[in-house]
């Protein structure tokens, strides 16, 4: 079971002159959007930073580059905000985009990189799900 809360975030919009900070779930919020629309000049996600201490979490599981204790950042990308974690780096090339993250678990240094085609017709979850359809076709029609 899946227990990790989704990181809190403020949304952030800049008017001539101002700038208007509210909650995500404010009540306002739809309001404040569609002034937006019409008068507003950029809308950005600010990301609630996580408060578990990085140090404090290797001692205790051994993880540097650990999930719990990454903040959330908007990287641009064609012109959109995407949320990454802080530590991941965004690498755009001509045919893909490559996500790179450093970690050390159990004392051992590990890069992550995640490439991405930017002609994918599929996501690489549309893709895995896909494979694991065939696997499971497979097994029933083998009995």
């Amino acid at each position: 079971m899946n227990t990790t809360k989704k990181q809190a975030f403020f949304n952030a919009y800049a008017f001539h002159g101002c700038i208007i900070i509210l909650r995500s779930n404010h009540p306002k919020a739809s309001q404040t959007e569609r002034v937006f629309e019409k008068y507003g000049i950029m809308k950005r996600r600010i990301w609630v930073r996580r408060v578990k201490n990085a140090n404090r979490h290797y001692l205790e599981t051994g993880l540097c580059g650990s999930y719990d204790t990454a903040g959330i950042v908007d990287s641009e990308l064609d012109g959109k905000p995407v949320a990454l974690f802080e530590d991941t780096e965004l690498k755009e090339e001509p045919d893909d985009i490559c996500l790179e993250r450093r970690m050390i678990v159990g004392g051992k240094k590990f890069v992550i990189s995640s490439v991405f085609p930017k002609d994918a017709h599929l996501t690489p979850t549309d893709k895995l799900l896909s494979l694991i359809d065939k696997e499971q076709e497979t097994e029933r029609n083998s009995f």
